[in-house]
């Protein structure tokens, strides 16, 4: 009995140390194949290349090597991983990272951004991922730049405070979920100002659904971007775009939703605004169709002019497909808000081609396509818009002699203002475009309307806008003489 004891006990062992040895070499094997599916993966569903390079498999961990290309763009991404294989991280164990949740490989990588052919070499740090491959095949990555500054030669500066990224997959890559964020980055030139771009941030979560169509919430947040130098700056604070994919039937409904703080534009500000659209009746098998070819175009590394021409050829093709289940687009919500008043609107536009051959016939198109759009425009609004046209011909009259030096003298902020208010009403009933409007309560409205092939702005038909002038309105050069 205890001889057997000894031989059961010595059969154990010796098993427990097959594994010990087997098991790695196996997850390695393991971590290979899977290595070589996520590029085939990346590759297909991302428009870059993905290449494979020096794969050496060993026992407890592997090294390999991974070129990014994207064929339109001179650049290219060298990844060097190490990958440590399962079901424990022995070697990194050995190095004093006692992390025991059983996995199938870890990944450690660092990939850095090169120049290709006579493009210079680029002065960037790398980025460190961190991906694990869990026993399921599903995994997550980490990832993290670090912050640089620097200065170039002509004396620009750029001030990165770095990024981080995170992910997480499933094992057939169908439920993706990333979130990324950016800090701040700050670009110097001497002769042009500077760039501020801060708290940048992407959120992703989305699972293959019908047609392979990738339904679920995006967005993308930027605390602010402002450029510019000491003679005026534009920007944006608080700018958000999001967007929810949902399946209906064997069709896709989008919402999307723009959301703005504030805008700054030679030192006057304006906002909030908000503009929020839907789409319904979007055919899920065409839309991924279209992008499945263009991926392919892409890859295909054509010259830009026959690309673009082929891209437009399949947007064409794309348009006829979908207008087959009517697709619609709504404007449900449109405000923005100036010192002067808040611009408002809805509308909504349908491309019906149930009855129509637009892929034989474009043109048919447009008696397929029909819409509405409102617009409320407040008086203060429009009064402003006109505004710098009466002052440029203002300025004509002065050059031109018409205007005597007295005149010119009495033409000071209130005076130029009593102009701007006498003329503006002939400015609004000449115009081409806002002789259409209708007033109400001190708010001009606008009902474009398209049907038929035709465009109705409040029932007239509009046609392009001529050039503008004080002269053309019939507008004598008396109304800037002093009394």
């Amino acid at each position: 009995m205890k001889k057997f004891t000894r031989v059961l006990g010595f059969t154990l062992i010796a098993l427990v140390a097959l594994a010990a040895v087997g098991l790695p070499y196996w997850f390695g094997m393991e971590a290979e194949k899977t290595y070589g599916a996520m590029l085939e993966q990346l590759s297909g569903s991302s428009g870059l290349q993905f290449t494979g390079k020096n794969y050496q498999r060993g026992w407890l961990s592997s090294t390999a090597e991974t070129v990014i290309r994207h064929p339109q763009i001179p650049i290219e991404l060298s990844a060097q991983h190490r990958i440590s294989h399962g079901p424990l991280p022995l070697d990194r164990m050995l190095e004093g990272d006692w992390r025991f949740t059983p996995v199938q490989a870890h990944i450690a990588s660092q990939i850095t951004l090169a120049a290709v052919g006579k493009q210079k070499p680029l002065n960037l740090p790398p980025l460190s991922t961190e991906t694990t491959f869990r026993l399921n095949g599903g995994g997550t990555v980490h990832a993290e730049m670090s912050p640089i500054k620097t200065t170039g030669a002509k004396g620009e500066t750029i001030d990165w405070r770095g990024m981080s990224a995170d992910m997480t997959f499933d094992r057939a890559w169908r439920k993706i979920r990333f979130d990324a964020l950016m800090p701040s980055l700050t670009v110097t030139a001497p002769d042009q100002g500077e760039m501020t771009l801060s708290r940048l941030s992407l959120h992703s979560d989305t699972q293959e659904g019908i047609a392979g169509y990738s339904f679920g919430d995006a967005s993308l947040n930027v605390g602010q971007l402002e450029f510019g130098n000491a003679a005026g700056r534009v920007g944006l604070k608080g700018f958000a775009l999001s967007s929810t994919a949902r399946p209906a039937g064997d069709n896709v409904s989008l919402v999307i939703h723009y959301t703005l703080d504030e805008a700054l534009v030679a030192e006057e500000r304006f906002g909030p605004g908000k503009l929020v659209i839907e789409a319904r009746h979007l055919d899920a098998a065409a839309l991924v169709k279209f992008k499945n070819e263009i991926d392919a175009l892409t890859r295909g590394n054509l010259p830009p002019a026959q690309a673009g021409m082929i891209v437009a050829g399949k947007a064409m093709e794309l348009i006829a497909l979908l207008s087959k289940k009517a697709p619609e687009v709504e404007i449900t919500q449109l405000s923005f808000k100036t010192r002067d008043g808040e611009i408002s609107g809805k509308g909504k536009f349908v491309l019906d081609g149930r009855k129509r051959d637009i892929a034989r016939n474009p043109m048919q198109m447009l008696m397929a396509f029909a819409g509405d759009l409102e617009l409320a425009i407040p008086a203060a609004v429009l009064k402003r818009l006109l505004t710098p046209q009466i002052r440029r011909d203002i300025a004509a009259y002065r050059r031109s002699g018409a205007l005597t030096a007295d005149d010119v003298a009495h033409l000071g902020p209130e005076a130029m203002a009593e102009i701007v208010d006498r003329v503006f009403p002939q400015y609004l009933a000449r115009n081409d475009f806002t002789r259409l409007l209708i007033e109400e309560s001190g708010v001009y409205k606008l009902r474009l309307t398209i049907r038929q092939g035709q465009l109705l702005i409040n029932g007239k038909p509009w046609h392009i806008p001529t050039q503008m002038t004080l002269a053309s309105l019939g507008t004598s050069d008396k109304v800037f003489r002093s009394p």
